[in-house]
């Protein structure tokens, strides 16, 4: 067990919070002090990568409270003191369509993120949880968590389509000279490139939006370390988006097909044309 996040610990909590940089066992121990001292709070849980067991150096601490329906409006309300009475927050924001919960940044540079539920409500949302404290077995009501799904084909088609479209939208970009645009254009570019990979690839292990290149295959990620990363000149901005176009085009159609996507022929053709006339193609 590790001491420093508290005495009579868990030893599953003990470890999901091992990884976590020491700037987190203070906090730790504050929050939990502040929870089980609050007749409001009957339940703490850790979430996100912590209750998945995979968290590491970069992780946040994510944690799930309930709080009786009768005191829930009186929390959402107080959060922001609520908090203060846990840490001193550099930066705290509310959850969109999450009342009470939150999501914050101490000074010290520690993530604290804090999801509230009513009691009535708890594991509606969220599944994948570990207990932390429970005084009245809220956990057991907790379904499981859903496997994961496979590939969104329509979400594949959008982002095929949405391609093709800010493709036909390059050569106004390149009319205009505006360079500086044309590098973000490259890079949205990109990021449509590895959204496409994420997609395909599914279904993947739930994880946090920084584990970025978890996501991807070892080809994947060297396509897209491989792929041009322009300055603001006509010359570099015009190859890197050809360099995207060809990466996006080839594994486009190879993994589309691996998950009964048709590709959009025509309005390949039909973009393929256009930068012809405009002088992009040969």
């Amino acid at each position: 067990m590790t001491a420093s996040y508290g005495e009579g610990m868990d030893d599953k909590v003990a470890v999901a919070l091992a990884p976590l940089p020491a700037v987190y066992a203070p906090l730790f121990r504050r929050l939990v002090e502040v929870c089980r001292s609050d007749a409001r709070i009957r339940a703490l849980w850790l979430s996100g990568s912590l209750a998945r067991g995979v968290a590491d150096g970069g992780s946040d601490l994510d944690v799930i409270i309930a709080v009786t329906d009768e005191a829930a409006p009186e929390f959402v309300d107080g959060w922001r003191d609520w908090l203060s009475g846990i840490t001193e927050p550099a930066i705290a924001r509310p959850l969109p369509h999450a009342p009470g919960s939150f999501y914050s940044t101490t000074v010290d540079g520690a993530r604290l993120d804090v999801v509230l539920e009513p009691v009535s409500k708890v594991g509606e949302f969220h599944r994948t949880r570990l207990v932390v404290f429970d005084r009245d077995g809220l956990d057991s009501t907790v379904p499981p968590a859903d496997p994961p799904a496979g590939p969104n084909t329509g979400q594949i088609e959008f982002l095929i389509e949405e391609f093709f479209r800010q493709q036909a939208i390059f050569p106004a970009v390149v009319a205009r000279t505006d360079w500086l645009l044309g590098v973000e254009g490259v890079h949205n570019a990109r990021l449509m490139l590895y959204q496409l990979f994420v997609e395909t690839n599914q279904p993947l292990p739930p994880m946090g939006v920084k584990q970025w290149s978890s996501r991807l295959t070892a080809e994947q990620r060297q396509v897209l370390r491989d792929l041009r990363q322009p300055t603001a000149t006509h010359a570099e901005v015009v190859a890197a988006m050809h360099d995207v176009r060809r990466a996006f085009r080839e594994y486009g159609r190879r993994l589309t097909a691996s998950v009964g996507v048709d590709w959009p022929d025509d309005v390949d053709a039909a973009v393929v044309a256009y930068w012809r006339r405009v002088g992009l193609l040969d």
